[in-house]
């Protein structure tokens, strides 16, 4: 089967239940792409937003990756477990059930700058292993602190219950199940993710996406309206409008004399579009932008 040709970004919203790679696998089947692949994994149990790259656009994610994501979560008190989230075994039990303003103390203290260990259930690649294959086969191993930017950390609701939702917007390598742990044992009761849903990536909104379950019922014509073009996917670029002599050294790789107009700092990167389309990224090097990647669209 001839594979069809698309470029740029298609918003899905994740039901619970799967994972990022079914829907992928979904979408393949669907759309038959040049080429796909996805930005941010989300956990089987968690829902909302995967952006999927299409074609040309594959080559953006790492752009995409540096973005910051946002989340809505119920987090629970009263258990510690495994995974740090619902789906784990209970390693502490708690019956202290901390009052909201203590939530909000909690929250307060994991905003801004903060160390956080990920979940041994994460991705995070531990001597050449994701750590959740380690977790799965039941091999000992420990993970590193790492150094991440808290955004936000909203309090939405709360109730004698202990649940507490908040939103969280957070840097690359963020998690919230290691919030939910975190504040939990700040507090003394145990934490963990009961939901989780995310809600925003870069310039990317939930709002924007296509469900699942709608998108297997579309038509090809009507699912290629929804899908974005390749430069929404990558943020706070400044774009250069190429003229016919500038894109030929663009599509044979050689540099390209800045204009004046431009004032870009050395190591800088731009959007170099012809008539609309995305043809590639610059990097400043001097007087010239040196190409890094093409876009063939």
């Amino acid at each position: 089967m001839q594979k069809n040709i698309f470029n740029g970004w298609l918003l899905i919203d994740k039901p619970a239940g799967i994972t990022s790679a079914d829907v992928v696998r979904v979408i393949k089947k669907k759309m038959n792409p040049t080429k796909i692949g996805h930005a941010g994994t989300l956990d089987p149990d968690a829902t909302g937003l995967i952006p999927i790259a299409l074609g040309e656009a594959t080559k953006a994610i790492p752009y995409l990756l540096k973005s910051t994501k946002k989340y809505e979560a119920t987090l629970m008190c009263g258990l510690k477990t495994d995974t740090d989230d619902a789906s784990g075994n209970t390693l502490k039990a708690s019956s202290y059930i901390p009052r909201k303003n203590e939530i909000l103390e909690a929250l307060k203290y994991y905003s801004e700058v903060i160390f956080q260990i990920p979940p041994k259930v994460s991705a995070v690649k531990v001597g050449g292993k994701r750590a959740y294959k380690l977790f799965k086969a039941n091999e000992y191993f420990r993970l590193k602190a790492r150094n991440i930017k808290v955004y936000e950390l909203s309090l939405k609701s709360y109730n004698e219950k202990g649940e507490a939702i908040v939103h969280l917007e957070c840097s690359k390598g963020g998690y919230v199940r290691s919030i939910a742990r975190d504040i939990g044992d700040f507090l003394g009761c145990f934490g963990y993710v009961r939901n989780l849903s995310r809600l925003m990536y870069g310039p990317f909104k939930v709002t924007e996406a296509t469900h699942l379950s709608t998108l297997i019922d579309l038509s090809l014509e009507n699912l290629v309206l929804n899908v974005m073009d390749i430069d929404v996917g990558i943020p706070n670029l400044e774009t250069f409008e190429c003229h016919l002599d500038d894109l030929n050294h663009l599509e044979n790789g050689r540099p390209i004399k800045c204009p004046v107009t431009l004032t870009l700092n050395e190591g800088e990167e731009l959007i170099a579009k012809y008539k609309g389309r995305v043809a590639g990224i610059l990097l400043k090097e001097g007087a010239f932008f040196k190409v890094k990647r093409k876009f063939n669209t």
